[in-house]
């Protein structure tokens, strides 16, 4: 049985009439009489009783042609709902982020994606980069804000935004009034550090900057995320090299202030991943919309100004 000879039952069954039943199934009559024989054979039933003036169902037919409208429309829905996720106006799409999934460069892409795909379901996870990666290998998300350098010719990776490395201080520290803070001027200081496992680019490249400046980096905290960076800064017990503007306006404790000389080599890159799989549509969807997004940002990518202020000032 297939769902053509469902659909072959219920046209008969509602005409009444095997002439007219395939004329709106867009067949022949004979091969129709046909398929339905077929199928009663098949299932050792009479489905219509047929004389000469009319067709009327047994008992058995009209048992089946109930049980076909359930399944037939349980098709036609199931097939709406393939459509509209192929199309993406509905599904779910898992996303991940190294850092804080409140900055409004985040908030900025998720608002306009479901203005304009309300219907799909989002999960945040917060995952470092190497997580990250083996995460979209093995499907348990579909795109990734990250740190690259990514070298895996099996994902896409764009780079989004473009920041550069600044100093958090606390609001009272005696550097903070300045406009720019020499990086020697870091050497007495307690440094707040992203632990190097999660990016050992970053760790090393700020390392070796310090002892370019002629001292040694004082590493006297390591944390995981700005979250607990921002925190510590905040609390008196260190300072803090971070992309600019990821963490401004979380505490009126804290201050960024732009390094001389600047660090340009260690700026920070933020990038998407995503699996280069062209049935995802909805991945496709979410990127273009993160694209959109960042190029409103890239103007503010040479300067160490809050990404809060720009998205209060393009809302």
């Amino acid at each position: 049985m297939e769902l053509r000879h469902l659909r072959y039952v219920v046209a008969v069954a509602e005409q009444l009439h095997f002439g007219r039943a395939a004329e709106r199934l867009n067949i022949s009559q004979p091969p129709l009489s046909q398929q339905i024989r077929q199928l009663e054979d098949e299932l050792g039933v009479r489905l219509f009783n047929r004389t000469k003036r009319q067709v009327q169902l047994t008992k058995a037919g009209e048992m089946l042609v109930d049980e076909a409208r359930v399944i037939l429309a349980q098709v036609d829905h199931a097939s709406r709902v393939a459509t509209r996720v192929t199309e993406g106006e509905m599904g779910h799409l898992t996303v991940a982020i190294a850092g804080p999934a409140d900055a409004p460069f985040f908030i900025d892409i998720f608002q306009r994606f479901a203005k304009r795909h309300p219907k799909v379901r989002i999960s945040l996870r917060m995952m470092g980069t190497v997580e990250q990666t083996r995460a979209l290998h093995e499907g348990r998300i579909h795109v990734g804000f990250l740190i690259p350098p990514i070298d895996d010719p099996a994902l896409a990776v764009e780079t989004i935004i473009h920041l550069p490395i600044v100093v958090a201080l606390h609001r009272k520290h005696a550097l903070a009034s300045r406009a720019q803070v020499p990086l020697r001027a870091l050497a007495n200081e307690s440094h707040v550090m992203f632990s190097r496992d999660l990016d050992p680019h970053f760790f090393d490249a700020i390392v070796t900057a310090c002892r370019e400046a002629g001292f040694n980096l004082n590493v006297a905290h390591q944390v995981d995320d700005l979250y607990t960076a921002c925190a510590l800064v905040a609390a008196g017990y260190g300072v803090c090299f971070v992309p600019a503007g990821i963490q401004q306006g979380r505490s009126r404790a804290i201050v960024l202030k732009p390094l001389k000389p600047r660090l340009s080599h260690i700026d920070c890159h933020l990038a998407m991943a995503y699996r280069q799989d062209p049935a995802r549509e909805l991945v496709r969807l979410f990127v273009s919309v993160a694209k959109e997004v960042s190029s409103q940002y890239q103007n503010l990518t040479r300067y160490p100004v809050s990404l809060l202020e720009h998205s209060r000032h393009h809302r």
